[in-house]
């Protein structure tokens, strides 16, 4: 009997972990989705958010040129402002663009209790913010994200969402939405969350 109860416990867990999904999001200004206001990402409990920093071949780009950023997580108030209130909002710092073998990759897991003193704790049908500073110059570039934690069938937004998404790669297909940096000159641009340049 004992076996028995010991084979479900372990069918159940394996169903579990299994239904966890992943979400990457590549934090730099070059992800075409930072274009939007409302970039926004739907996980579930147990999902996990995956940030892919800057990355660059060595020699590929001069140092002071690669994308490094100081990410927070903060209110809502915080993200509409783009700016953090408190060095206690700090969650991760993408500081090391050539790593040898690989982007550095910073996860989050959507869970309702965690057993660390800093652990974070997530609620369905709740929405957090991420937000960054750069530091790879001193400009004002804002990259921001919105996550909800939705239920099991998602949400009505989806697929305005998905839509939205749509409209976005027509619109750079078609040439009306270019790549941020082609349409600034010089050596550092700094992409705001309406998707304009300003040369620094």
């Amino acid at each position: 009997m004992d076996f028995l109860w010991l084979v479900c416990v372990a069918v159940s867990v394996s169903a579990w972990y299994a239904s966890a999904e992943r979400h990457s999001v590549y934090w730099n200004s070059t992800n075409a989705n930072f274009l939007w206001d409302d970039y926004t990402v739907e996980v579930r409990i147990n999902d996990y958010l995956d940030i892919i920093c800057p990355h660059y071949t060595r020699g590929e780009i001069p140092s002071q040129e690669a994308e490094r950023y100081v990410l927070y997580m903060v209110e809502l108030e915080d993200y509409e402002n783009c700016k953090p209130q408190s060095f206690d909002q700090l969650r991760w710092e993408c500081s090391r663009p050539f790593a040898p073998h690989a982007p550095e990759k910073f996860s989050e897991k959507f869970q309702r209790f965690t057993p660390f003193t800093l652990g974070k704790e997530f609620r369905q049908g709740e929405s957090y913010y991420y937000i960054s500073k750069p530091l790879h110059h001193h400009g004002q570039e804002c990259l921001r994200l919105k996550v909800d934690v939705v239920g099991p069938h998602g949400s009505k937004n989806k697929k305005k969402t998905m839509e939205k998404h749509e409209e976005l790669e027509g619109k750079m297909a078609a040439g009306g939405v270019h790549n941020p940096c082609s349409l600034c000159f010089g050596s550092r641009v700094a992409l705001v969350s309406v998707g304009f340049c300003d040369v620094m």
